[in-house]
């Protein structure tokens, strides 16, 4: 599903972010990609949804060398990755439901199907009694959930979290992550970068662990 062969990526010529890094995530699999802060975690992630290109090395999502892969086709690429962004990149101009509905929208669904779509996910992630707020009036936890609800409700085949509970209390951080639980039971490929080490001992998932940009402990090639 996702390979990684020798990939390095530098910002600044004495600053690498990811060191000579070597990965194989198999479909289905769920993954923990843990770290200090500056480690290489967010970074990992970019180049897998292709946000950032690699400095060195190969990158491989379905078979496709996304390292090279022409900037025209990666919104085709983009379609079967959900993310959740750190930063959540929730639009200001619409309301909460025209902001996951968005995602169904640019691949020409039925407005019927998308408003089904987007109210069981909303309802799942407790906030379809928020439908029609702007996100600018919600809690950073309450947009937090309305991201990885944007982020879920194409049924992507990947999904990549940057922090995905950082701005959840203990009990919706349970919640988000039984979610999570869900759609991987379901077929779809789940990577979380996160700093909460008692939640990933507490899912006994497979964990990757970076220390400046190399990867010190978690299966490699």
């Amino acid at each position: 599903m996702i390979q990684l062969f020798h990939v390095s990526k530098w910002y600044q010529k004495d600053v690498p972010a990811l060191q000579d890094t070597n990965l194989h995530v198999p479909k289905g699999d769920f993954v923990f990609i843990t770290g200090p802060s500056g480690a290489g975690k967010s970074t990992l992630l970019k180049l897998i949804f292709a946000e950032e290109r690699p400095t060195n090395g190969q990158i491989l999502v379905h078979g496709r060398n996304i390292a090279r892969l022409p900037t025209s086709r990666i919104p085709t690429l983009r379609r079967e990755i959900g993310v959740v962004f750190q930063d959540f990149k929730l639009l200001p101009n619409r309301n909460v439901f025209e902001n996951v509905a968005l995602a169904l929208e640019v691949l020409g669904m039925p407005r019927r199907d998308i408003s089904r779509r987007v109210w069981l996910i909303l309802k799942r992630l407790g906030m379809h009694h928020k439908m029609r707020a702007n996100p600018l009036t919600l809690s950073g936890g309450e947009q937090q959930r309305v991201a990885i609800a944007r982020a879920l409700v194409n049924e992507p085949l990947i999904l990549i979290a940057d922090e995905p509970t950082g701005s959840l209390d203990h009990d919706a951080s349970d919640r988000i992550m039984e979610v999570f639980t869900d759609v991987n039971a379901r077929g779809t490929t789940v990577i979380v970068a996160t700093h909460n080490m008692g939640m990933v001992s507490s899912m006994g998932r497979r964990v990757v662990h970076l220390d400046s940009g190399r990867i010190v402990q978690g299966e490699t090639l």
